[in-house]
């Protein structure tokens, strides 16, 4: 509305927003209003988008191209004919190969679901994926402290915090959906098949082995979002990926038959299955867990919600810690420390006595300082905005101008 208003009362400040570029990562997770929001801020010749609709696994949206040229015509716009990259820079081919496996499922089957485009094909040769049946949880525990020590897990979204704790609270826990948009060196998709709903294990066992009818799509839709969010969890593995599953069940039992089943796919199988004590060693070198580290740090700078925040920087300390980098690890705890002092003043608001506010004045400002030092410029921004509620004038003033005149100043410089 802002937009538009302005285009009506300000014709040459709305041309200066059209000359913006725009450039537009992960567009499948993006409802068509935010796309109509992309044209107006760049204008026709101003937006490149980029995204890939068998990924889009964000819920509320369903995506498809052919809603970009919906938003275009509505704005005026003539748009480019898309252009479609092939070439996987991130995976190598065992692990494409997999990927590709799931999106020939979501095609025949889904073909309302996604464009279909060609498969992508990756640079290098690779080991295939790993198929891990009956880990038990301390085997678990084992493997990610000795051979799979820095192994990213993926989950279906709601089971993530439950395997965290199952896990002691391994850091390395995300959901498909959180992990989305991420890569990771190695990926263990856990459970993945033993969570889907009873109500789909049976349907998706006939459409992995084969058996799925005609009108599967429209008799069993779920499949198809279950479908993308494995395709999702696949494609964030860069070098070695595992699927672990840590008991049988309909859907679990059919899908390792199929990755392992050589008549299926010209003879090779798309995985292999392993043992769980003769593993290789997978670790992290020590610059990819500060990689990793300093990945986690920045979701967290831009994370809306603070719990999330929290979580990202714990994440964060502990793959510092796992380096040995003291200094990073120093600096993520410091923002920490600042987003759970933030979050424990989020409204509503408890009744505070003069004591309560005396201690909140001296918090705040030792953690402004602190984080200033460290140059977390715009926490220390946020922390001055949580605490104004319970400041007095003269502190408002005094924190306005040791800390946020420095603030501006150090941005600009």
């Amino acid at each position: 509305l802002r937009i538009k208003e302005t285009r009506e009362v300000d014709p040459d400040a709305y041309e200066q927003i059209q000359r913006s570029k725009v450039y537009v990562d992960e567009v499948q997770n993006y409802t068509q209003l935010e796309i109509l929001l992309f044209f107006y801020l760049g204008g026709p010749n101003g937006l490149f988008l980029a995204g890939d609709p068998a990924q889009s696994v964000v819920e509320g949206t369903e995506f498809r191209f052919e809603e970009i040229r919906s938003c275009g015509h509505f704005v005026g716009s003539v748009l480019q004919k898309p252009k479609t990259v092939n070439v996987n820079f991130r995976s190598h081919s065992g692990i494409l190969n997999c990927a590709g496996g799931v999106l020939d499922f979501m095609f025949t089957h889904f073909p309302g679901s996604a464009k279909q485009l060609k498969k992508d094909a990756g640079l290098f040769q690779g080991s295939r994926p790993g198929v891990l049946s009956g880990a038990s949880i301390n085997q678990l525990n084992i493997l990610l402290s000795d051979k799979l020590k820095g192994a990213v897990i993926l989950t279906h979204d709601d089971s993530a915090r439950h395997w965290r704790r199952l896990l002691n609270d391994y850091k390395l826990v995300y959901g498909i959906r959180e992990a989305k948009g991420l890569e990771f060196k190695t990926v263990i998709i856990l459970d993945f098949f033993r969570e889907i709903p009873p109500s789909l294990q049976k349907p998706w066992r006939e459409l992995v082995l084969g058996r799925a009818g005609q009108d599967f799509e429209r008799s069993c839709p779920q499949v198809g979002t279950l479908l993308k969010l494995l395709y999702t969890g696949v494609t964030r593995c860069i070098e070695k990926l595992f699927f672990v599953e840590t008991r049988s069940s309909t859907a679990g039992d059919a899908t390792m038959r199929w990755l392992t089943k050589k008549e299926s796919h010209g003879g090779i199988a798309f995985a292999t299955r392993n043992n769980i004590n003769d593993v290789e060693a997978m670790s992290m070198t020590s610059d990819e867990f500060v990689s990793e580290g300093i990945n986690n740090a920045e979701l967290a700078q831009t994370a809306e919600d603070l719990s999330q925040a929290q979580l990202l920087l714990e994440r964060a300390i502990w793959c510092f810690e796992q380096s040995e980098n003291i200094e990073l690890a120093s600096k993520a705890r410091i923002h920490s420390s600042s987003v759970q002092f933030r979050a424990e003043l989020q409204p509503p608001y408890d009744e505070k006595n003069a004591n309560d506010c005396a201690m909140i004045e001296m918090r705040a400002a030792q953690l402004m300082e602190s984080l200033t030092k460290e140059g977390f410029l715009f926490e220390a921004v946020n922390i001055f905005s949580s605490v104004e509620p319970f400041l007095s004038d003269y502190t408002k003033e005094e924190l306005g101008k040791r800390f946020i005149c420095k603030v501006r100043l150090l941005s600009e410089e």
